[in-house]
């Protein structure tokens, strides 16, 4: 079901809210994240993109656990950020180990189909920071895939 990998820290630029899943706001407000980056082209306004080129999805700065308030950000890695571009936000991803998760299939439902099992299992996670890539494989037209990093504590 998932792999874990230690992962070294990351630096990720992009668009954000403040959200919630228990009170229904993330079903809005992480639509609206991705429609204003995708709109605004904010990809192509971001310095210093790591390579090869992929976005992210960043869960972090977690008030408790996946019921409370968390901070979503859709933006593009990068290896700098000497100069962020008004209107963007800069998160960091931590180095620690990651349950990875593979979602293939139809978009966003195969995404959220991850989510709901890491959700009701009892997984250690940390709280700190979780992350999902889009890459070259999220653009296949007949099975798309994406990559979830959930961090997690050594037990």
């Amino acid at each position: 079901m998932f792999t874990l990998q230690e992962m070294p820290e990351r630096t990720v630029v992009g668009i954000g809210r403040r959200t919630c899943n228990a009170d229904g706001r993330s079903v809005e407000d992480i639509p609206s994240c991705w429609k204003e980056f995708l709109a605004t082209k904010a990809a192509a306004r971001i310095p210093h993109r790591a390579m090869p080129p992929s976005m992210c999805a960043v869960y972090s700065d977690y008030a408790s656990d996946w019921t409370g308030e968390f901070s979503y950000l859709i933006g593009c890695a990068v290896t700098n950020v000497d100069k962020v571009p008004k209107g963007l936000s800069v998160v960091k991803i931590p180095a620690q180990k990651y349950a990875v998760f593979h979602a293939r299939g139809p978009m966003p439902d195969a995404v959220l189909g991850i989510w709901m099992l890491i959700w009701g299992s009892e997984m250690p996670r940390t709280y700190t920071a979780d992350f999902e890539v889009y890459d070259s494989r999220f653009t296949n037209k007949t099975n798309p895939e994406v990559d979830i990093y959930v961090g997690v504590r050594d037990e």
